[in-house]
C-alpha cells in the first residue's frame, strides 16, 4: 500500500503544468517487477523551448529479456514551446506470474505568451480584434488481457488541456481578484481490458472505452463530444486484445482580445497504462497535439515571448497548423 501511495504521489505532482512563460517540462514515472524486487524510476527534464525524453525500464531498448514473472514499463515524450507541440506514450507489460501492478506515466507542459499589436491594422491599443486558435488532438489506447479461468488487467487513459488567459483582466469577487479563461480545451480518453468471472458473468472477459473533449471561449460557445463502448467475449481464447483512436479533428476557437494586451498560453498532455498479471496496455499520443494562433483582422501583429526557430516563427506568422503525422 506504501509503494502504491508513492507512486500516485508521482504522478499527481506529474499533471502539475508550468507558470506562464517557464517553457516546458517533461515529468516521467516507471514502476516495474524484474529480479524479485519493484523498481521504480523516475525521470525529468525543462528547457526555455523545447526538451525530450525517453525512458526503458527493460525490454525494448536495453537488452533485457522479459522473463515470466516480470513485467517493464516505457515512457517517451517531447514538448516545444516554440511552436506549441507536444507528445507522450508509454507502455506497460507484464507477464502471466507477475503479481505486482506494473505502470508507466509521462506528462508534457508548454507555456508561451503572445503580445497583441497593432501592426498595420489601422487598429489602436485598446481596441479589440479576433484571433483564431486551431487545434487538434489524436492517438490511440490499446489494451490486452488474459480471459477467465487466467488472469489480467490493463488500463491506459489520456488527458489533455488547454488556456488561454489575459492577466490584465481582473475580476474583483469580494474576495479578491480572479483572471477568467478567455478561451479553454479538455479531453480525455480511457481504455480498461480485463478478466471476468464467467461462472457469475456469463463471460470470461470485458473492455471498455471511454472519450470526451470540449472546447469553449469569449467568442466561441461551449462545444462538446462524448462517445463510450463495451465489449464482452465468451470464447475459447485465452488472450483478447481491445483498441480505439481518439481523433477531436482540426478545431476552432475564436478569442476576443484587447490590442496592447498579452495572452498566455498553457496546455499540458499525460498518458498513464498500467498492466498486471498476464496483460499489455500502451498510449501513443506521440506527435498528435499541437495549436496555432492567426489574427482575423489584416496587419495585426502578435509577438511571442517564447522564440523559435525562424522556421517555426513564420509558421506561426501565417497560423499554420502544425500536426505531424506519422500515421
Amino acid at each position: 500500500m506504501k509503494k502504491v501511495e508513492e507512486v500516485m504521489a508521482v504522478l499527481a505532482l506529474a499533471i502539475l503544468s508550468l507558470q506562464a512563460g517557464a517553457g516546458v517540462e517533461i515529468d516521467s514515472s516507471v514502476n516495474y517487477f524484474q529480479d524479485g524486487e519493484y523498481v521504480s524510476l523516475e525521470g525529468y527534464e525543462s528547457d526555455d523551448v523545447r526538451v525530450s525524453y525517453q525512458s526503458f525500464s527493460g525490454g525494448v531498448g536495453s537488452g533485457w529479456t522479459v522473463r515470466d514473472g516480470e513485467s517493464f514499463g516505457l515512457t517517451n515524450g517531447y514538448a516545444n514551446a516554440g511552436n506549441m507541440s507536444m507528445g507522450v506514450s508509454a507502455q506497460s507489460i507484464s507477464t502471466p506470474n507477475n503479481r505486482h501492478l506494473s505502470d508507466a506515466s509521462i506528462s508534457t507542459s508548454v507555456s508561451n505568451r503572445l503580445t497583441i499589436s497593432p501592426g498595420t491594422s489601422g487598429l489602436a491599443e485598446g481596441d479589440t480584434t479576433t484571433l483564431a486558435i486551431h487545434l487538434r488532438l489524436d492517438g490511440s489506447l490499446h489494451g490486452e488481457a488474459t480471459s477467465y479461468h487466467g488472469k489480467g488487467w490493463s488500463h491506459a487513459e489520456m488527458r489533455a488541456g488547454l488556456s488561454v488567459h489575459d492577466y490584465a483582466i481582473q475580476i474583483d469577487t469580494g474576495e479578491g481578484f480572479w483572471s477568467p479563461s478567455q478561451a479553454s480545451f479538455g479531453a480525455s480518453c480511457e481504455l480498461e481490458a480485463y478478466d471476468v468471472y464467467q461462472p457469475v458473468w456469463g463471460y470470461n472477459y470485458a473492455a471498455n472505452w471511454e472519450e470526451s473533449w470540449s472546447i469553449e471561449s469569449n467568442i466561441t460557445p461551449y462545444d462538446s463530444d462524448q462517445h463510450s463502448w463495451s465489449a464482452t467475449e465468451l470464447g475459447e481464447s485465452f488472450h483478447y486484445e481491445a483498441s480505439d483512436h481518439f481523433d477531436t479533428g482540426e478545431l476552432t476557437l475564436l478569442v476576443e482580445a484587447i490590442v496592447g494586451h498579452t495572452l498566455d498560453f498553457d496546455a499540458d498532455l499525460y498518458v498513464y497504462v498500467d498492466a498486471n498479471n498476464d496483460a499489455i496496455s500502451w498510449a501513443d499520443f506521440d506527435n498528435t497535439f499541437a495549436f496555432s494562433v492567426a489574427p482575423a483582422a489584416l496587419g495585426v501583429a502578435l509577438a511571442w515571448e517564447v522564440v523559435p526557430e525562424p522556421a517555426t516563427m513564420l509558421l506561426l506568422g501565417v497560423g499554420g497548423l502544425l500536426i505531424r503525422r506519422k500515421r
